[in-house]
């Protein structure tokens, strides 16, 4: 399988697996042959609620889907000479099969390991694709080239939360055996994906990532302060195969051709080039040295108020670099105040003391961010990561909008007690997309400061008067 039709087929599952697979419709008697679908000039493609393939955005929708569609359909209509529209049918991951069995969706782009079950003996042709695709080190520009992965002892590597990461285990295991320092792993486990990372390396937030290598190609011409290192070139993607179902070939044939051509590249430059308008500036960097100079001076502080009210302290710093960067002195137009962006009156209400002041500032936001969570009244328990999801959700949205979007997440099949890929597709539905990406950008922060903390002792004699934090 070439790398057009790999790119195409791991874009419409980006941030879900390093590969997708294909699987059309089943042949139940209310489910449509390819000739009924040229004949009605449609041909309707389930598509997973994921952020880079399909987001609702109030009535705009967003993400790889549109673009493929919109180009599938145009390549259709030239090759059969008459107008074919592809529409989308959006679904919860794990319901994509059932889309197909109940006649919702004539084909559609699967994790197929995931579905072996419902994938009937008979029913489907499966084309293996490569067990592996390849990745490689991608580091900041202008530094030194990386020729081999043992070239990276003692040094921090992020990678996704999908990603094979035999070839850097590999490489410990030979760094640990010569006396050398092994690599340095991060591995994010709740929503991070290989274009989250690049975009963070661009900024300046992280040294080094592993990558799949067409990803990286795909960003390079948008996010100049990329170096991609072709000798660290390995293994890294998820086996999978394409399937198809057994009676529709012909189809099957039409999309393959489709991934085949230049109409899949124009499709996804466009996409790339969206994406890189809305994210090229949305990230600043928390560690150059004004900065984390600004976090250790404070970090006590969000331990001390982050553990009082049940909140991870460097999630709460997190919150407070993405509303202040971490500057008291700051003032909205509308009159927050300080590092956490409180109005006077909320931080009267919480009864801390003078917000103008570092201290008690960090302690309304922290205490405010625990009235929300209560306010949310959410049944059952929550994991320490998700009441910081919903918290920062919350102390953006307010607490009625998470509410209205947990109800809906549910209506849509979604877990109403988990954000990521759940409860967050329902807040950019009902309200936009800014709570969406403000709670990534948050958690990307709270990466940050979790690789950089860890070695650094931070003591009460680190910290400095309110008077010099500007």
């Amino acid at each position: 399988m070439n790398r057009i039709l790999t790119t195409f087929i791991t874009t419409l599952w980006m941030g879900m697996a390093s590969f997708a697979s294909f699987a059309a419709e089943s042949q139940a008697q209310t489910q449509r042959s390819y000739a009924q679908m040229l004949e009605l000039g449609e041909i309707r493609m389930a598509v997973p609620y994921e952020r880079t393939i399909y987001v609702e955005s109030k009535k705009q929708i967003l993400g790889d889907a549109p673009e493929i569609a919109k180009y599938l359909g145009l390549y259709l209509s030239k090759k059969y000479q008459k107008p074919i529209k592809v529409t989308l049918v959006p679904s919860t991951p794990g319901n994509l099969i059932n889309a197909l069995e109940e006649g919702k969706a004539d084909f559609v782009l699967i994790y197929s390991s995931e579905y072996d079950k419902q994938l009937k003996a008979g029913k489907y042709l499966r084309y293996t694709r490569p067990h592996f695709e390849e990745s490689l080190i991608v580091s900041k520009s202008g530094t030194d080239p990386i020729n081999s992965l043992l070239d990276l002892s003692g040094q921090d590597v992020c990678v996704s939360r999908f990603k094979d990461i035999k070839a850097l285990l590999d490489a410990n295991q030979t760094l640990i055996k010569s006396g050398r320092k092994p690599i340095n792993i991060y591995q994010d486990k709740h929503a991070l994906d290989d274009e989250d990372f690049l975009q963070m390396l661009n900024a300046g937030l992280i040294s080094n990532t592993f990558v799949a290598s067409w990803k990286a190609q795909l960003w390079k011409p948008y996010f100049t302060n990329l170096q991609l290192n072709e000798q660290t070139i390995s293994p890294g993607g998820s086996p999978g195969d394409l399937v198809v179902s057994a009676g529709d070939k012909n189809l099957a044939d039409d999309v393959l051709s489709f991934a085949s051509s230049p109409d899949i590249e124009d499709a996804l430059k466009i996409y790339r080039k969206n994406q890189f308008n809305q994210r090229k500036d949305a990230l600043k960097s928390p560690v150059t040295p004004e900065e984390w100079s600004r976090f250790e001076s404070m970090i006590n502080f969000f331990r001390l108020y982050g553990h009082q009210n049940q909140l991870d302290p460097l999630f709460l710093a997190s919150l407070g670099f993405q509303e202040s960067m971490l500057n008291q002195s700051a003032v909205s137009p509308t009159g927050a105040i300080g590092v956490m962006q409180l109005l006077p009156s909320t931080g009267d209400s919480l009864g801390v003391g003078n917000i103008h002041l570092l201290e008690p500032n960090i302690h309304a936001g922290a205490k405010y961010m625990s009235s929300l969570l209560y306010a949310l009244s959410i049944e059952g328990d929550l994991s320490d990561m998700e009441r910081n999801f919903f918290g920062v959700a919350a102390y953006n949205a307010g607490p009625n909008n998470i509410r209205k979007a947990r109800a809906l997440a549910k209506t849509m099949g979604f877990d109403p007690n988990k954000w990521f890929d759940n409860v967050e597709m329902a807040t950019a539905k009902l309200f936009g997309i800014e709570t969406f990406l403000y709670v990534r950008s948050v958690y990307k922060y709270y990466v940050v400061y979790d690789i950089r903390q860890r070695n650094i002792p931070i003591t009460q004699e680190n910290l400095i008067p309110d008077r010099l934090i500007k």
